[in-house]
């Protein structure tokens, strides 16, 4: 009977949209949960006759669900301070992958597995556009992201280096002041090239760049024998470090019972352990100290004599190529007018650690043309020294930045781009289907999802340490449940009332 099969179908729309009503508010926690509403559509209707005008008299047959709409409206973002967590403001969707199936999702409270692959909370692969040497390729195929947790950042040898320099015009010839820059060789071993400004006459100074690199040793004193064990650059090397200022020093009594110091001279590159040891007593014996030098093949340096000491570092000057000096010509304005470009094809060789010969150029002018040495009256300085290589260094994190790109940091300072998280997109978003987990399959209805990068193609941004919240509004869902109730209880009672109708009939038949 239709009295009964009417209010049925009431019954069974509004469970629906009590259903709806009750997940909403069961997801207000939920990351980027996105609220549902349950919309209604009547039903067939039967005509049973005409008015004398010719209307037609119809009657309804109930109601029925008609969709279940999704609020895709952006949630708010909470910040967490955690660096795997995304949040997405705008447009689109996070690309996931799992089991060769591709889904979207706006939850972005992401992990790293054991291999350091970024990973949702259900397991699926974060998807991206890979990077090489830190640049991007948002032309290439979707790969997952890969954290380099656990791994260490090559060194880069140093290409060019720079300084500020301010000459003074006024300074008397033979003048000199020096500056250091920090600069690195392949093995990402720290140097200060040392570059000496000296006045040669008016506008015109004369410039040397040098590379001091220590040699590492090993001091023992015993019976009166000072044993100083070096590797040179000939016999093998060890780790340089940087030291250009504790050159190595022996103290000893001279013929007058007073004692006397001297530095001892700079070793030059792959100078053989017996030519310095020679070079090394004569400095002895011209300061008066008593002293015997000898050497060994093995590269031990043998100093011995009474009250002999030592302290400090041999220290060795890698061989600088013909652009390691030259001349710097200034105008009546004090700029550099020559050299015209930065100096290029500085060589050092000969490094005590083995490292590949570094070759540099010195920037004397910076990206805009303004030269970076010049010349006025007033007393020299030297400042912002600048160098672009680095030693290596150990991952110590991440980031995820407004356009998506993850960025790994190192401890030497350093950061490299490895991947840009992609975002998608359909045409029809009620077409999408809920899978869980917040995650979403496109399909016929939706259409296939078109995937970019954040900000493109009307994508939105993210921001990284944040969740995207749940968009359910508590007030609007109160409001709706108390309507589905009544609705339900009015179909509710209809059935009692035809129930009612219906026993009375069948009692009038009796």
């Amino acid at each position: 009977m239709a009295s009964f099969s009417i209010p049925l179908t009431g019954l069974n729309a509004d469970s629906v949209a009590l259903n709806t009503i009750a997940n909403d508010l069961s997801n207000m926690s939920t990351t980027a949960f996105k609220a549902q509403t349950t919309n209604f559509a009547d039903l067939f209707y039967q005509q049973i006759g005409t008015t004398g005008s010719g209307d037609p008299i119809q009657v309804g047959a109930g109601t029925q669900v008609a969709n279940t709409e999704t609020n895709f409206s952006t949630g708010t973002p909470n910040s967490t301070g955690v660096d795997s967590d995304v949040a997405l403001q705008g447009n689109g969707f996070f690309v996931v992958s799992g089991g060769g199936n591709q889904f979207l999702t706006r939850a972005g409270n992401f992990q790293t597995d054991s291999n350091g692959n970024l990973i949702t909370s259900n397991g699926l692969s974060v998807m991206g556009y890979p990077a090489t040497n830190g640049v991007v390729n948002t032309n290439a195929t979707l790969t997952p992201i890969n954290i380099p947790i656990g791994k260490s950042e090559a060194p880069s040898a140093t290409a060019n280096f720079g300084m500020t320099a301010v000459l003074d015009s006024s300074a008397a010839a033979g003048s000199s002041i020096s500056g250091y820059a920090p600069v690195f060789d392949s093995l990402g071993n720290q140097y200060q090239a040392t570059v000496t400004y000296t006045k040669t006459g008016t506008n015109q100074w004369s410039y040397n760049i040098t590379l001091p690199d220590t040699l590492s040793a090993n001091t023992s004193t015993a019976g009166g024998m000072t044993t100083i064990d070096y590797n040179f650059g000939s016999n093998g090397g060890t780790l340089a470090t940087v030291d250009p200022g504790t050159n190595l020093t022996i103290t000893g009594p001279n013929a007058s019972a007073i004692s006397t110091t001297i530095t001892a001279p700079n070793v030059t590159s792959n100078e053989s352990i017996s030519t310095y040891a020679t070079s090394l007593q004569n400095a002895l014996t011209a300061a008066g100290i008593t002293a015997t030098v000898t050497a060994s093949a093995t590269g031990q340096l043998q100093i011995s004599g009474a009250g002999i000491s030592t302290s400090g570092s041999v220290i060795q000057d890698p061989v600088g190529s013909s652009n390691a000096s030259g001349t710097l010509n200034f105008n009546a304005s004090g700029n550099l007018i020559t050299p015209a470009t930065n100096v290029g094809g500085i060589t050092f060789s000969g490094l005590s650690d083995g490292a590949a010969p570094m070759n540099m150029t010195w920037d004397l002018f910076s990206t805009n043309g303004t030269g970076n040495v010049t010349q006025v009256d007033q007393a020299s300085a030297i400042s912002n020294y600048t160098g672009d290589g680095y030693a290596s260094g150990t991952y110590e994190g991440f980031s995820i930045g407004s356009d998506g790109t993850v960025t790994a940091t190192f401890s030497n300072g350093q950061k490299l781009n490895v991947g840009q998280l992609a975002l998608g997109n359909v045409a029809n978003l009620q077409g999408l289907e809920g899978m869980g987990d917040g995650d979403y399959a496109t399909s016929l209805a939706s259409g296939t999802a078109t995937v970019g990068t954040s900000g493109s193609a009307g994508l939105g941004t993210m921001e990284g340490g944040a969740l995207e919240g749940s968009n359910v509004n508590i007030s609007q869902e109160f409001s709706d449940l108390i309507v589905a109730q009544r609705a339900f209880e009015a179909n509710a009672k209809s059935v009692t009332t035809f129930d009612t109708v219906t026993q009375d009939t069948i009692n009038m038949v009796h």
